[in-house]
């Protein structure tokens, strides 16, 4: 039986992955009492991390620990292409969680072990007590959610993933291979470390073992004499659309909220996305609170998530249906239609102005944003600057010296903003 706990606090956040913690530590940081409660499991993976989240890590101050490598060369074999241009960060998500708990404490947050489940506006521990919270977060994951089928596809998506030995790549970097039966994603990482995933039907009758092994074998043939550290693990890897919000005070971050499925590879920065839209509403309502704001939030959240969601299922859907070698594998065919058939990015070739929801100093208000061939949902600042103004002294000036030397860099953002993808 653990030491009894304060029977109310300002902020519960159950589950203590990329979305929870730093969920914890803004509000921490915000001044409030916070619990934050996680099994604190050992083991853990390695994921690709995309350039914009690492540069945030480590911009808020919350930084990355030791858990992140690279940037390392990738190799691409999809649509027939080889293609080995591009670079990623990899990060070790047991290390990386650890030290965004770590965080999160060092900022004045409680670190719980245990599991609980959250109700309202009260979290069950799994010891019998029990805390009420003005706040309460799930993070729980994919778990937290039911089996809701206007939320998922008509397929299920598993990642079997391990580490290996016996691996012989020529140097670190990453790979990803469609295959047809799905994709197999390998990053080899400096002194020798070997980590593989499979994305595949959830639906197979071969031991999780033998099917991560022999889409290696295919994949990369090269490396040959592999074995597994432990028995590798599969997890849940479809797309999830957003739940509906029952609360502004209660709500679902991360995967509880929705989730990604790794081929846009958008999950670790959705998670933190989703905590830093927790943190806008909460200080918003506290701000200015009443039903005006309570409208405004849950238009925020839920016109977000659900863009967000969209625009990454599209962006995994487009990826899919790049590779034609495999027209008539199930894995290919089940999954080319999902979420819908419009464009990822709505195609946009003028600048407009139109109302939007925006953050200014932390809080949610509506206001003139941008709509630009780059960002057609609309952006409210350049840098600093509202992008509405420095558009509207585009339009007297044009782009010479005396508007480039007014506006310096939101300038030539602007200019980049005009330009189509």
């Amino acid at each position: 039986m653990r030491k009894p706990l304060p029977r109310r606090a300002d902020m519960v956040v159950v589950g203590g992955g990329p979305a929870g913690a730093v969920t914890a530590w803004l509000a921490a940081r915000d001044g409030l009492r916070v619990l934050l409660v996680d099994p604190l499991r050992t083991g853990g993976r390695i994921e690709g991390l995309s350039p914009r989240l690492h540069r945030w890590l480590l911009s808020s101050g919350i930084g990355t620990g030791d858990s992140v490598v690279g940037p390392l060369p990738r190799r691409v074999d999809w649509a027939g292409v080889a293609d080995s241009a591009n670079g990623e960060y990899l990060v070790r998500r047991d290390r990386l969680d650890a030290h965004l708990r770590d965080a999160a404490v060092a900022a004045g947050a409680t670190l719980v072990e245990g599991t609980a489940r959250p109700e309202g506006q009260t979290v069950d521990l799994g010891d019998g007590q029990r805390i009420e919270a003005a706040w309460v977060i799930d993070a729980r994951g994919r778990g937290a959610h039911g089996r809701d089928a206007t939320r998922r596809p008509g397929f299920s998506t598993i990642a079997i993933s391990g580490a290996c030995r016996g691996a012989r790549p020529a140097g670190p970097g990453i790979s990803v291979t469609a295959l047809a039966r799905g994709w197999v994603w390998t990053a080899a990482l400096p002194g020798g470390e070997f980590w593989a995933q499979f994305s595949c039907d959830a639906r197979g009758d071969a031991p999780l073992e033998a099917r991560l092994a022999a889409a290696l074998a295919e994949a990369r043939p090269e490396l040959g004499g592999i074995r597994f550290d432990a028995p590798p693990r599969a997890r849940e890897a479809a797309p999830v659309l957003p739940a509906p919000i029952a609360s502004l005070t209660a709500l679902l971050v991360g995967d509880a909220f929705a989730a990604m499925d790794p081929l846009s590879g958008h999950g670790l920065f959705w998670a933190v996305s989703s905590a830093l839209a927790a943190a806008a509403v909460r200080r918003t309502l506290a701000a200015r609170p009443g039903a005006a704001s309570e409208a405004l939030c849950r238009r925020y959240i839920e016109e977000r998530a659900r863009e967000t969601c969209l625009r990454n299922a599209r962006i995994g859907r487009d990826f899919l249906r790049q590779e034609t070698r495999f027209p008539d594998a199930p894995f290919w065919r089940a999954r080319r239609d999902f979420p819908d058939d419009l464009p990822a990015h709505a195609p946009r070739e003028e600048v407009s102005i139109t109302q939007g929801l925006v953050l200014r100093d932390g809080l949610i208000e509506e206001m003139e944003i941008l709509r630009t061939p780059r960002s057609p949902d609309g952006i409210g600042w350049l840098g600093r600057a509202p992008a509405t103004q420095v558009w509207r002294d585009f339009q007297t000036t044009g782009p010479g010296e005396a508007f480039l030397g007014r506006w310096g860099p939101a300038a030539q953002a602007l200019l980049a903003e005009m330009s189509p993808r």
